[in-house]
């Protein structure tokens, strides 16, 4: 498949760029710094230090980071994907040659998608190094669900900065347009939903009742969101699993597995916009 052939190019260009090792180095350096600054602050352990909670803690340490730097980084690496191709002109070789345009966008998701699977793999095993010597037990299963929740969470903000990429055609105005979804989806999203809320009740506030259904499930929408409930019910488990809570399930619409099925429409939705986009261009 043509696709295959793209994909392996991108990722060959990846390594003789230093991209690739420059993901890797952040990742390494991001996961490696937190885990030991995890472990030089004790008020950040759960259960106390050197013990199975504290292991369970380092994740619960680890997530708001991860919506911080990942989405970033997705974006970056998708946003030149096509228009950086059209700019310069390299999309009419690439499709003289026997690939489709179809084959040009999987080609191009796929080889970034596993820039940024290696960069995520190097630096959780760079904070496992650190954590096995740390800490006599360790929620293995729970660490790496968290690794697999994390790179989908980065292969969803680079089809989005992909297909941001095929609607503009332009790296100036994907540039712009990337900058715009990264705060929309780390720091608009909830506030959007309260908007809503003080336009259909009157407030802003939630009262002594909490968040109603509809706006946990909004919140959760986006893809930043359902990263978070997915490791809502994943930490859930490996908590109860550490003896540090009774687990309580949710309703099925705000369950851990409907919260990776939005981060997995996240993945998918893009790409078919940013293709459609792509096939009716005049490149």
């Amino acid at each position: 498949m043509t696709w295959t052939v793209i994909a392996r190019k991108e990722f060959r260009d990846a390594s003789r760029s230093k991209l690739l090792w420059l993901v890797v180095g952040l990742f390494v350096t991001f996961a490696g710094g937190a885990a030991y600054l995890y472990a030089q602050i004790p008020s950040f352990h759960i259960g106390g230090p050197s013990t199975e909670f504290s292991a369970v803690g380092l994740l619960v340490f680890l997530e708001w980071p991860v919506t911080v730097l990942v989405p970033v980084i997705g974006l970056l690496l998708g946003y030149k994907s096509i228009a950086g191709e059209i700019e310069s002109g390299s999309v009419k070789l690439l499709l003289s040659l026997p690939h489709n345009r179809s084959a040009v966008v999987l080609g191009k998701l796929a080889g970034r998608y596993l820039v940024l699977t290696v960069g995520i793999i190097a630096g959780f095993l760079a904070a496992s190094i650190f954590v096995a010597g740390s800490y006599p037990t360790a929620q293995v299963g729970a660490s790496i669900g968290f690794v697999l929740v994390t790179i989908g969470l980065g292969w969803a903000y680079i089809s989005i900065g992909t297909c941001i990429s095929a609607l503009t055609q332009s790296t100036t105005r994907a540039g712009a347009l990337i900058f715009g979804a990264y705060f929309l989806f780390g720091s608009l999203w909830q506030p959007f939903g309260r908007l809503i809320h003080w336009a259909t009740a009157g407030s802003f506030s939630f009262g002594f009742t909490g968040p109603p259904e509809w706006f946990v499930i909004f919140s959760r929408s986006s893809p930043n969101g359902a990263f978070h409930g997915v490791l809502s019910g994943l930490l859930s488990f490996a908590k109860t699993d550490a003896g540090l809570s009774a687990f309580q399930a949710d309703p099925f619409y705000l369950s851990s597995w409907v919260a990776g099925l939005t981060l997995v429409g996240w993945v998918i939705a893009p790409i078919l916009i940013g293709y459609l986009r792509f096939a009716g261009a005049d490149v």
